[in-house]
C-alpha cells in the first residue's frame, strides 16, 4: 500500500511539475499595448510582451481585433504571426494590423495560439483621439483580467511602458 501511495505522489508531483513547465509558454505572452486609432496614415498595431522566464515561440499565433459596428454588425481584422517567431524573456513584438481595414476606432483584441485557443484578450476598448497615445498595460505585463490593467499614455510600441 505504501508503494502504491509513493508511485501516486510521484505521479501527482511530476504532473505539477509539466504543467508548471507548460504554463511558462502562452501564459506568460499577454496584448501589452494597443493602438487603434494612430494620428496621420499609420496603421493599427499590438504590441505582445513576453513577461516569463524563457522565450516562447508564438509562429502561426494570430492577433485579432474585434469590433462591433453601429450599422454593419460585428468586424474582425485578423493578423497572422509568421511561423518561427520567438519572443524573448522580458520581450516585445509588435505587429501591424492591414492598412486597408475600415473600422469604428473600437475593439476588443484577442492572442490566439495557431489552434485558435485564447491566450490573451483586452476589455472593449475605445481610442477616438487619432494621436499618439495608446492603451497600454502598466506596468508591463499586469494581467489581473481588469480594466484596471491599462492606461491611456503616451505610445511606446517596442519598448517599456511609462507614464512619463
Amino acid at each position: 500500500m505504501k508503494r502504491v501511495l509513493k508511485l501516486v505522489l510521484s505521479s501527482l508531483m511530476l504532473f505539477a511539475g509539466i504543467s508548471t513547465v507548460s504554463g511558462l509558454g502562452p501564459g506568460s505572452v499577454v496584448i501589452n499595448e494597443v493602438e487603434l486609432n494612430p494620428s496621420g496614415e499609420a496603421t493599427e498595431w499590438v504590441e505582445l510582451y513576453n513577461s516569463g522566464e524563457a522565450s516562447v515561440n508564438i509562429g502561426r499565433w494570430s492577433v485579432s481585433i474585434e469590433d462591433t459596428l453601429s450599422t454593419s454588425g460585428k468586424w474582425m481584422g485578423v493578423i497572422p504571426i509568421p511561423k518561427d517567431t520567438t519572443i524573448q524573456a522580458g520581450g516585445f513584438y509588435v505587429i501591424e494590423g492591414d492598412d486597408r481595414w475600415v473600422h469604428d476606432d473600437n475593439g476588443t483584441v484577442y492572442l490566439r495560439t495557431d489552434s485558435w485557443a485564447e491566450v490573451d484578450k483586452t476589455p472593449p476598448l475605445s481610442d477616438e483621439a487619432g494621436n499618439d497615445f495608446s492603451w497600454s498595460r502598466y506596468p508591463n505585463g499586469l494581467d489581473t483580467d481588469t480594466k484596471s490593467d491599462w492606461a491611456f499614455i503616451k505610445s511606446t510600441p517596442g519598448a517599456e511602458n511609462s507614464l512619463r
